[in-house]
């Protein structure tokens, strides 16, 4: 059961960021958890920021039968830039709004359950962080670690 669960969690994660007001109102849609060569990206292939990413998925079996659920964890990575308005002045740092982001990803996230395709989810935040991206200079990376509990039926 686990191991076929590992993209579907993914999915049921997906959803329930796209389908959160709050959240979509700091990234859009198109933007959470894009993949190369479709809408999030630019005529360059370059990602659009900010942007979010489902990374490290892995699933542990509990049980089997009709009790049977599995416990699947996986990362979602938050990336930000400063925010200016149209005469350039800066609104809002990276790390200010990198900051945004995580809190909106772990309050989308945290405690709440979602069915998707017939079974039940359930995804409780086990830990957040804010970093410098390794990447980009002027950019801020955001961690929030999900634990998902997943049930038949």
């Amino acid at each position: 059961m686990a191991s076929d669960l590992l993209r579907e969690t993914e999915r049921a994660a997906v959803i329930s960021l796209k389908g959160n007001a709050p959240l979509i109102s700091l990234v859009p849609k198109l933007s959470i958890d894009p993949q190369p060569l479709t809408a999030g990206f630019d005529e360059d292939g370059d990602v659009v920021w900010p942007f979010l990413r489902i990374d490290g998925t892995q699933a542990i079996p509990q049980g089997r039968g009709c009790n049977a659920r599995s416990e699947i964890s996986f990362a979602v990575h938050a990336f930000a830039k400063p925010r200016y308005d149209g005469g350039g002045a800066m609104l809002e740092t990276a790390r200010d709004f990198a900051g945004r982001i995580n809190s909106a990803v772990v309050e989308a996230m945290q405690a709440h359950a979602y069915i998707v395709a017939g079974r039940r989810y359930r995804f409780s935040v086990r830990s957040s962080r804010l970093m410098r991206d390794g990447d980009e200079a002027d950019a801020w990376h955001g961690i929030v670690n999900v634990l998902a509990r997943a049930y038949q039926g």
